[in-house]
């Protein structure tokens, strides 16, 4: 073994036993005090035990802890130099916090509210000590949940509330309230408590209540309504209301306790009295009679009411201003007068007259109107009628004669004038003419049942008059009649400021669709009767003169109404009951003919087109809308029916195009010439072409619409009515009513129109009528005795009535253009001779434009024309019936015709009287015998008085103008349409007239 080696390795054993030696030593030096370890000598010679030195330097990290309670704290442990044995805290830390008495740490959670204050804590040893002080303050948790028991309160004004007290989580410093509570409640600042009397009226609202403390708040919120306190003790002035009708009553206005929200009555106040709803006033100026009656009057709010009630009673206002139309009335013996129905002024109860009317005539007790068919001859006499009621009377004169010559009709026309309403049921046809003379007739026997005139008339149109269910409403001055469809008997007459408004103001009255009541509206307005006995159903205020009114069956729907330009007003028949429909585009344009829907319009503003472009929509009755928008560039010539609208207008639209409802795009299109009509009649349109006789029927009563045309026999046809496609009638302007169907056939005619031409002698009359019929008839009876088909204006009649010469019709021009003259064999009324012409405009061919015959009918006396390429030349000539050797002829000068070529026959045929030229003081009229002339002289021919005389017109210059026709006075027919004929001769501009007879012998 190596030495060296042994050695080290014990050597090194060694140093490792020291090392672990110094080792514990030292860990026994520094924890565990032991004498001889280096301190100091024991006073037994060993090392004495060491003596702490006094802590130092005491510090907290968190010298302020501002802590919440419920909240822990964050521990604030200290540092110290220096050995501690123990801590302490002065004064004693909040309730909830903890001094560590090892550590000097501070921890918890504080269960109390404490103030901020300063706590010395003391880190001590047996040496001495040290201290620091820190800042705690221990605040109260933010308050929470805050619940009221009453989260609405419904309060009364003057009524204490019951105290609503909330509850709430936490420690409250104080309580607000936002927006302020109502006036006369409060809130408690300490308790949240809310309480109080309210003194006003407050609307519902939310109010939101804070409890707060230093560290938050909570809310809750609290609905409150303050209602006002039911009304009491309400009192009129005047408990008992005297009134007159027409007179305006003083203002009722009563007193009440308490706050009101509005005023109602029952029942309804008479008419013309109103209640205002927000003050309660009674006033206005009562129009009808009433009974004294009791109203209850009721004020009341969201609350609760209080009521009084009112006698009133309103008297009958003595009448006044009672007028007649007529105030003359010249009759004759056998023919109905027109009914003469008066204005007045207040309510009449009957009416009297005095002296007796003559006799057949009669005065009606209810409306005071003078009607009937004189039986005998009277003087001018004054009639007082008298307008009567409990208060009052007032009084009208009446002049009336009855003529003493007796009058019978020889043929009762229809009409004589332009025909303006036609109306058809399944066996009653109605129609009206522009004068206002009316019709009904037996559609099935064409036979008249009734027949009327309004009377006065100074408008250019006729009063309104329809047929509907069982009865016909037609206007007459001041009212409305209601007759039976039945037998045209009057049912009732309807009086009423709408219908007889004031020059200038507007009014319109109508009958519904099943004849049930008539509606009329105007300024102030609108009124609904029963035609069954006339009685008044109900009114309406309002401005109702513009308005657009549906009278359907059971409701009266109105457009452009006080309700509003937009929202159509429907009112129930006949409880009156009203509403209003939802609000629709535009602006309103039609109803459809049977009130399914209605269309409007609006002008397209983002159209750059010209003319402009307009949106058109359509509603149904309930202002539904249906489908999409139709742009039009017109909208004056919409209609509709059922599930069809179309669009045409006279001489604006070409085509008259037909839309399905809801449709952008027509189903059909229907080429329409210059000025035809367009006529909407049930399921029907009639398409009435201008001038020519042509209508076609479209019917739209399906889901494809059919069109059907006719050809017929009569032109200028103007009105058209439907029950269906195969029942229709048409009427003229010439006053004639043709059933359409029967154009195909046999034409079947509705009276016989116009009177074109009259010629009578001594035991025959004959009369061409505009349905293309000429009767004879023996004026001592009304029987005819003979009838001839052809329609003629100008007939003449021989002397002995056994030649009748006729010239086709020129009055409807080129829509006629026979020109045909036949002679005729009288009573057999078979053609003896005919001269056929035709109107055309070709430079070869001849024809007709006036002839006269001799009264012995053996000579006849024609002008002709032919059209030479800027107007006629012309030839008179004169030859036997027979047409032929040509007697004598002429050549007046060319140019247009103006019938002052004039020529006339003696009564045997031997003499003829011509003149040529204007009327002036050097016209001459020529006279030939047998074809030569035999003598000139001065005046224009006007007709032969027999062989040997002529009566003939002179002209003196500087005289004013007059107008002159040639007739004898008894060939003027009756005011009716007996032998009617609208026909006149104005003459030119003559200066004087003078009639003379010439005497002269050849």
């Amino acid at each position: 073994m190596n030495l060296h080696s042994v050695f080290l390795v014990k050597e090194q054993s060694a140093y490792r036993a020291l090392f672990r030696g110094l080792v514990i030593l030292a860990f026994v030096c520094l924890f565990v005090p032991i004498t001889g370890c280096g301190g100091n000598p024991s006073p037994s010679g060993n090392t004495p035990p060491a003596t702490p030195s006094a802590p130092t330097s005491l510090a907290y990290p968190q010298t302020k802890i501002a802590v919440t309670i419920g909240q822990s704290i964050t521990t604030d442990a200290p540092t110290v130099t220096g050995t501690v044995t123990g801590y302490s805290v002065s004064p004693a830390l909040p309730a909830g916090l903890n001094l560590s008495a090892s550590t000097g740490a501070i921890s918890g959670t504080p269960t109390s509210v404490a103030a901020q204050a300063a706590y010395t804590i003391t880190a001590s040893n047996s040496a001495g000590s040290t201290t620091a002080t820190v800042q705690i303050v221990v605040n109260p948790a933010a308050p929470a949940t805050l619940s009221y028991p009453q989260t609405t309160i419904v309060a009364t004004v003057g009524r204490t509330i019951a105290t609503d007290t909330p509850t709430v989580i936490g420690t409250v410093t104080g309580y607000s309230v936002s927006p302020a509570l109502p006036t006369g409640l409060n809130l408690s600042a300490s308790t949240g408590a809310i309480s109080g009397t309210p003194t006003s009226v407050a609307a519902q609202a939310t109010y939101t209540i804070t409890a707060s403390n230093s560290a938050g708040s909570t809310t809750a919120t609290v609905q409150i309504v303050v209602n006002p306190a039911a009304p009491a003790t309400l009192v009129y002035p005047q408990t008992t209301i005297v009134a007159t009708v027409g007179k305006a009553i003083p203002t009722d206005i009563p007193t009440v306790i308490g706050t009101i929200t509005g005023y109602s009555v029952s029942p309804a106040l008479p008419t013309g009295l109103n209640l205002s709803e927000s003050t309660g006033a009674i006033s206005g100026t009562p129009t009808s009679i009433v009974a004294q009656a009791t109203y209850t009057v009721t004020a009341s709010n969201s609350t609760g009411s209080t009521t009084a009630t009112v006698q009133i009673v309103v008297n009958a206002a003595a009448p006044a201003a009672l007028v007649y139309p007529q105030t003359t009335i010249t009759a004759n013996v056998g023919q109905l007068i027109s009914t003469d129905t008066p204005t007045v002024t207040g309510t009449v109860s009957s009416y009297s007259v005095s002296p007796a009317l003559p006799a057949g005539l009669s005065l009606s007790r209810s409306t005071g109107a003078i009607s009937g068919v004189p039986t005998a001859a009277t003087t001018q006499a004054s009639y007082t009628v008298t307008a009567a009621n409990s208060a009052g009377s007032t009084t009208a004169s009446v002049q009336i004669i009855v003529n003493s010559f007796s009058v019978f009709s020889l043929l009762d026309l229809g009409h004589a004038n332009t025909m303006y309403t036609l109306r058809l049921q399944p066996t009653r046809l109605f129609s009206q003419d522009v004068s206002g003379h009316w019709v009904l007739w037996d559609y099935t026997a064409d036979s008249q049942l009734a027949e009327g005139d309004p009377g006065v008339q100074s408008a250019a149109i006729p009063y309104p008059a329809d047929m509907a269910g069982s009865v016909l409403a037609i206007g007459i001055p001041n009212a409305v009649e209601v007759h039976s469809v039945s037998d045209g008997s009057l049912i009732t007459t309807l009086t009423s400021p709408s219908l007889d408004p004031p020059a200038g103001s507007l009014a319109w009255w109508k009958l519904s669709t099943d004849g049930s009541y008539v509606v009329s509206g105007f300024a102030t307005g609108m009124f609904v009767w029963s035609t069954t006995d006339g009685h008044l159903l109900f009114t309406r205020s309002g401005d109702y003169s513009h308005a657009n009114a549906f009278a359907a069956t059971g409701q009266v729907q109105i457009a452009l109404g006080p309700a509003g330009s937009n929202v159509i007003e429907t009112d129930s028949v006949p409880d009156g009951a009203t509403s209003t429909g939802p609000a629709f585009m535009g602006i309103f344009n039609t109803w459809f003919t049977d009130g399914s829907h209605f269309i409007t319009n609006t002008l397209n503003l983002s159209s750059r087109f010209n003319p402009p472009v307009y949106d058109v929509y359509t509603y149904s009755a309930a202002s539904v809308q249906q489908g999409g928008t139709l742009a039009l560039g017109n909208v004056q010539g919409l209609h509709g029916y059922a599930n069809w609208f179309w669009t045409y207008y006279p001489n604006l639209d070409l085509d008259l195009s037909l839309y399905p409802v809801g449709a952008t795009t027509p189903t059909a299109t229907y080429p329409m010439s210059a000025d035809s009509i367009a006529v909407p009649s049930g399921s029907t349109l009639g398409l009435i072409t201008y001038g020519a006789g042509a209508v076609s029927v479209l019917d739209i009563s399906g889901s494809t619409p059919v069109l059907t045309n006719f050809t017929l026999p009569v032109a200028y046809d103007n009105v058209f009515a439907a029950v269906s496609p195969t029942q229709w009638a048409v009427g003229n302007v010439r006053g004639v009513v043709l059933d359409g169907p029967s154009a195909a056939t046999t034409p079947r005619f509705f009276g016989y129109g116009n009177a074109f031409s009259i010629a009578g002698v001594p035991g025959q009359v004959a009369i061409a009528t505009a349905s293309g019929k000429i009767l004879t008839y023996n004026p001592a009876s009304p029987t005819v005795v003979s009838t001839i088909n052809f329609t003629s204006s100008k007939i003449a009649l021989s002397t002995d009535a056994t030649v009748l010469a006729a010239k086709a019709s020129d009055l409807d021009s080129q829509y006629e253009p026979d020109r045909t003259l036949s002679i005729y064999s009288l009573p057999a009324g078979t053609i003896a001779k005919s001269f056929p012409y035709q109107y055309n405009n070709t430079t070869t061919m001849p024809f007709l434009f006036d002839f006269t015959m001799s009264s012995a009918g053996n000579a006849l006396g024609q002008t002709l024309g032919v059209y030479n390429g800027l107007y006629f030349d012309y030839t008179r000539q004169v030859t036997p019936l027979s047409g032929s050797p040509i007697i004598w002829s002429d050549h007046p000068p060319s140019g247009l015709y103006t019938g002052t070529a004039t020529m006339f026959l003696s009564p045997d045929g031997s003499l003829i009287a011509t003149t040529l030229g204007g009327y002036s003081s050097t016209s001459t009229t020529d006279i030939y015998k047998n074809g030569v002339l035999a003598a000139t002289i001065n005046g224009i021919v006007a007709g032969w008085i027999d062989n040997n005389r002529v009566l003939v017109n002179t002209f003196t210059a500087g005289v004013p103008r007059r107008r002159f026709t040639l007739g004898p006075s008894s060939m003027t027919p009756p005011a009716r349409r007996s032998l009617r004929s609208n026909r006149s001769h104005n003459s030119p501009r003559q200066r004087s007239i003078n009639l003379s007879p010439v005497a002269f012998k050849l």
